[in-house]
Formats: structure tokens, C-alpha cells, sequence
């Protein structure tokens, strides 16, 4: 095995960096050289497979980060089917409208928080669209609950905050491409980037248990928020993105706990405009405003999407193609495969730093495409860690 790894890898070394031909001319990929071991890019971790040795964390996120949200949809198939909710108003909405229907809701606000599933990565591209909208009502702080939040000295965002991209450093799930394209247009479109999450500092004691550790966390991420805004304009408005439950404004079972929105709420007196993303899924192709679930309680949050659930076509998801990417067929070295191979396509001229346009992981008999809009690409290759007996 190591032997034939050897030599394709020296193949690919003596073809690499060579501009190659894709499917579509509107994008051109150049190789970068050989694959490297994943140890050798100093983020072993983010590459590991669900299943292989050391790997922590939910299966379908992680394979959300790795290009394959299909795997994810199949190990954790609750996301990815139907949960039917009645529409807010008659028909579908569409992308476009639905996103001014927002935007609409949040002229009159001052915080406008919207939730995602970590794994489903559309939800992260209507928040990307969503920020187009937003800042010109005034909106120009952007905060994420994955950015890594220093307790000591400026946060990670602070410190790449001059980058035109996204930086591995940033947070977890902005590992994900999706996730980094939508980092990126905040960036593009001047957005202040603003770590909120709970430090080591704020966590309860060691042994508490889960209800006193969700509250330390709300708390803690309320708090955070809460500091933020003092430092802000009075013109400046904010965006958070938040995962799940954060965005609820009253309290849930089990137990009522309060989780960041309510808990924001209380403690600054302003009241967000709260939009869901995770209580409803529409089994047709537009999304739409739904009304909240009646199992739901009463002012849990403002405003609910019902995303379409999402399909796949040769393993990627289909909106992907819809939202103006196009389908790229690897480069000839990269289907020769001995082993499983992750290939990553970095916009031509940034570092590996950066967080990949695309990202996908495949196994030697897949033929699974690369999704990019036009331009020049540098891809790179990358092999997992491998599970040890």
C-alpha cells in the first residue's frame, strides 16, 4: 500500500502545477503538487473520517466539512426529511423574496439572530445571501457562535480581519466551505467579524451537570453579546449566527431552560428579530415563511424557513448547481486513486490558510465532482488519516 502510494504520488509530483482543462472553461484548476499526509497540513483532526481512528465528534457534521453532506444525510437522516409546517402567507416565496421578507422584518430591529443545522450546509448559504441584505439597513457587526473566542489578547477574526478570505484560524465550522463562502461575503461586504462563544473562563466547574452547563453557556454567550453591543454605534446594528436552540426566546423543555436569544433579551432589554431554520422542511423545491409548528411554544422565535430538503446529485447537493456553481470534473491525476484522497480547490493566488472554495473526500471508485463558480483554481490533495489496527 505504501509502496503504490509512492509511485502515484511521484507521478502526480511531475505532472503538478500544470493548468489543466476542466469540464467548463469559466473555471480553470491547476495542481499543486503530490497529496501530503494530513499531519503535514498541522489540521490532522479537521480531516479525519467518521469511523477512523481518534475521530470525535457527530458523524454528519463532520462529513458536512468534508464535502460528503450525502454521508451525513444517510447517517443522520433526521435533517434531511420532511417536517411539513403550514405556510405564513399564500405560495412559496422563492430564494429572492424570502430573503426580503427578512430583510423586511429586520429594518425595525437592532439584533437580527438566525439560526443553522451544522450539517445542512444551504442553511449557511441563505444567511450569506441574507447578509447582502442586511447591511444596508445598517447592519454591520457579524457574529458566529463558531468563532473562536480568545480569552486573552484579540479574538482570531481580529487578527485576520484585514484577509480578503477566510482563515483556518477563524472558528470550527467555518472549516466548511459553505460556511467560509459566507464568511468571506461578510468580509467583502465590511462587516465587522465578532467572536461570542463561552470561554474556558466562563465554564461551570468540572462535574456539573447538563442543565448548569447549558446555562453557564447561554449565560456566558448572552453576556458576551451583550458586550459587543455596548461597544458598538448607535447606528450600528448586529447579525448573529447561531446552531439550534440558541435562537429560542422563551423558555423549552425540558426543564424551561433559557437558552442565549431569551436570555440576550433579558439582559439588554433590546428585542432581536429571531429567525429558525431547523423547525420545518419542505418537502418541494422553493422555501418559504411557515408558521411555527403548533407543538412549538407560543413566541419561541419571529419568524420560521422552511428550507426544501435537501437532494443530491452525484453526491453533492443539487441547490449548489442552482445557486450558479458548476460541476467540475477532477483533474486526471486526482482519478487514478489508490487510497481515499480529499481534494480541496483554493481560489488561485490565496494560501492554503485559507478555507477552500470546495471541499470533497472520496473513496478510490467514486467520481464525485468539484462545485465552484468561474474563476482560477489551485487544488491541493490531501490524504486522511487512516484507521490503525
Amino acid at each position: 500500500m505504501i509502496l503504490r502510494f509512492a509511485v502515484w504520488a511521484g507521478a502526480l509530483f511531475l505532472t503538478g502545477c500544470a493548468t489543466l482543462p476542466s469540464s467548463e472553461s469559466a473555471v480553470r484548476l491547476s495542481v499543486a503538487g503530490p497529496p501530503i499526509p494530513a499531519e503535514a497540513s498541522g489540521l490532522a483532526n479537521f480531516y479525519r473520517v467518521p469511523g477512523a481512528e481518534g475521530f470525535v465528534g457527530p458523524a454528519d457534521q463532520q462529513w458536512s466539512l468534508l464535502g460528503r453532506e450525502d454521508r451525513g444525510a444517510a447517517s443522520e437522516p433526521g435533517e434531511y426529511r420532511a417536517v411539513p409546517c403550514a405556510p405564513a402567507m399564500p405560495g412559496a416565496l422563492g430564494r429572492e423574496d424570502l430573503i426580503a421578507a427578512i430583510a423586511e422584518g429586520a429594518a425595525d430591529h437592532r439584533v437580527v439572530i438566525i439560526n443553522e443545522s451544522h450539517s445542512v450546509t444551504r442553511h449557511r448559504d441563505t444567511i450569506r445571501q441574507l447578509l447582502a441584505a442586511l447591511r444596508p439597513l445598517g447592519y454591520s457587526v457579524y457574529a458566529a457562535e463558531t468563532f473562536n473566542n480568545s480569552e486573552q489578547g484579540p479574538d482570531p477574526v481580529e487578527t485576520t480581519a484585514d484577509f480578503p478570505f477566510p482563515h483556518i484560524m477563524d472558528g470550527f465550522y467555518t472549516f466548511e466551505p459553505v460556511f467560509g463562502r459566507t464568511v468571506r461575503e461578510a468580509k467583502r461586504l465590511d462587516f465587522r467579524l465578532a467572536a461570542y462563544e463561552q470561554t474556558t473562563e466562563q465554564e461551570t466547574s468540572e462535574g456539573a451537570n447538563i442543565e448548569a452547563r447549558i446555562a453557564a453557556r447561554e449565560t456566558a454567550q448572552a453576556s458576551n453579546l451583550a458586550a459587543i453591543l455596548s461597544e458598538m454605534g448607535p447606528d450600528e446594528k448586529l447579525v448573529v449566527h447561531v446552531g439550534y436552540s440558541h435562537a429560542s426566546e422563551v423558555p423549552v423543555a425540558p426543564n424551561d431552560r433559557l437558552w442565549m436569544a431569551a436570555r440576550l433579551k433579558a439582559l439588554t432589554g433590546i428585542d432581536p428579530l429571531t429567525v429558525s431554520q431547523t423547525l420545518c422542511r419542505s418537502a418541494d423545491d422553493e422555501p418559504f415563511l411557515a408558521q411555527l409548528p403548533p407543538d412549538q411554544p407560543t413566541g419561541l422565535v419571529d419568524l420560521v424557513v422552511s428550507q426544501p430538503v435537501t437532494r443530491f446529485a452525484r453526491s453533492r447537493p443539487k441547490w449548489r448547481r442552482e445557486s450558479g456553481d458548476i460541476e467540475v470534473e477532477l483533474p486526471p491525476e486526482l482519478r487514478n486513486r489508490s487510497g481515499p484522497l480529499i481534494v480541496e480547490a483554493f481560489r488561485t493566488g490565496e494560501p492554503f490558510e485559507a478555507i477552500p472554495m470546495d471541499r470533497i473526500y472520496l473513496e478510490p471508485e467514486e467520481d464525485i465532482p468539484l462545485l465552484l463558480p468561474p474563476g482560477d483554481y489551485t487544488v491541493r490533495a490531501i490524504v486522511p488519516p487512516i484507521a490503525t489496527p
